[in-house]
């Protein structure tokens, strides 16, 4: 007995300077660390398990947790000390904004939260956090559109030189071997010089 009871004041007198923080007065006052729960709740769509949704909560910036809602997407952080914190889901398909979360100390871990993006958008109390919207993945395929189809330059290629057989095809006899002599007229020359 007497034992226990040297163990417990030695660890007591031990652990006391710990617990005691100094204010730079010269005096000293017991501080304790007080942690705070947040809570609240992810709209889920029906198509979404909670198992593919991931809640994590960034505290002052350097500490991460995270946690998945349960069934009815209800959610809880343990321990959250008091400062500003951000909030964030990610689920596969949605897209769901960031949360700024302020847990006051003076109002006993009291919950301010708004849109990190948009401070003026502040969420109700009970922090039901709804997803913004679908992302689409794959852009969906354009209608077929005949304009956008003719004025493909290989279509315009392919319609120009039909257009030339067309009109090569109707052209008079008579105007078809004055053309093609002298066709022959500009050729003999240019082999002539190339002799040379």
């Amino acid at each position: 007995m007497r034992a226990t009871f040297a163990a417990l004041s030695l660890l007591c007198v031990l652990c006391a300077p710990a617990a005691v923080a100094g204010d730079g007065n010269g005096e000293s006052q017991l501080s304790i660390a007080q942690f705070y729960p947040v809570e609240g709740s992810v709209a889920l769509p029906e198509e979404l398990k909670p198992s593919m949704v991931e809640i994590s909560l960034t505290i002052n910036g350097d500490e991460h947790k995270k946690t998945f809602p349960r069934a009815d997407g209800a959610f809880k952080f343990s321990d959250v000390p008091p400062g500003t914190h951000l909030l964030e889901v990610v689920a596969m398909g949605y897209y769901f904004p960031s949360i700024r979360v302020d847990v006051s100390a003076r109002l006993n871990g009291k919950i301010h939260a708004a849109y990190a993006e948009d401070r003026k958008k502040v969420l109700p109390p009970g922090l039901l956090i709804k997803p913004i919207k679908q992302m689409a993945y794959f852009e969906k395929r354009q209608d077929f559109n005949l304009w956008k189809f003719l004025t493909n330059p290989m279509m315009l290629m392919f319609l120009f030189t039909l257009i030339c057989i067309i009109f090569l095809s109707n052209i008079d006899p008579e105007t078809l071997k004055e053309m093609q002599q002298q066709a022959q007229q500009q050729q003999e020359p240019a082999a002539s010089k190339k002799k040379e």
